[in-house]
């Protein structure tokens, strides 16, 4: 894949910190593009229509495998299904995402951090996004009770919590260090992140024209 004068604009952050609702306005607001990303999960009733590919673990592992994933991050060291669900992005589909901007936005774990550092020392232009909370289990638990569409259990809220508080005592230092800029949501509505990634973004010199 040529990756000369392509960028990835990457969105992390924990549960219910507004990864998906920035990635709209950009979308809907700037010359970016966005590629279907995979999964191993089940369809939840508030997927976007076409985002994700539902893969089963097998179909999953066969692309893992054949290096066809340019990010790939999931719950275990092996891709099966008693290790949990995996996520990412595979090389075919930012080559199709790319042809219709140079700057694409992905959706990707703290976990993919170490993998987007050696895209940046292969040459690739990529600029991470954390946004995250103040109090992370304050600010995880208030969303994720105010959002009905997910219709939460507590069990389900509790998960999400002690992963959100396990990849920042793990992963938190390195995106402090490496992240374009940290974003706290629960103190900043969503107009005002937007204005502030754009800022920060520069944006993208028009994206990268």
């Amino acid at each position: 894949m040529d990756l000369n004068n392509k960028c990835i604009i990457a969105i992390t952050g924990p549960s219910g910190a507004g990864k998906t609702t920035l990635g709209d306005i950009l979308l809907t607001r700037q010359e970016v593009s966005m590629p279907r990303h995979c999964t191993t999960r089940s369809k939840r009733n508030d997927d976007r229509k076409d985002f994700y590919r539902y893969l089963k673990h097998e179909e999953y592992r066969k692309l893992l495998e054949n290096n066809e994933f340019l990010i790939s991050s999931g719950d275990g060291p092996i891709v099966k299904e008693e290790f949990g669900n995996f996520y990412g992005v595979l090389k075919k589909d930012c080559a199709d995402a790319w042809l219709k901007s140079n700057v694409i936005i992905l959706f990707v774990s703290y976990k993919d951090v170490n993998t987007l550092l050696s895209l940046k020392e292969r040459g690739l232009d990529v600029d991470i996004i954390n946004l995250t909370f103040d109090n992370i289990k304050n600010g995880v638990r208030n969303r994720l009770e105010n959002d009905i569409s997910r219709n939460h259990t507590e069990q389900d809220i509790a998960n999400r919590i002690n992963c959100a508080l396990e990849y920042e005592e793990k992963y938190g230092k390195a995106l402090k260090m490496y992240a374009k800029t940290i974003v706290y949501t629960d103190i900043l509505d969503i107009e005002q992140t937007y204005q502030k990634v754009c800022k920060v973004l520069g944006f993208r010199k028009k994206s990268h024209e």
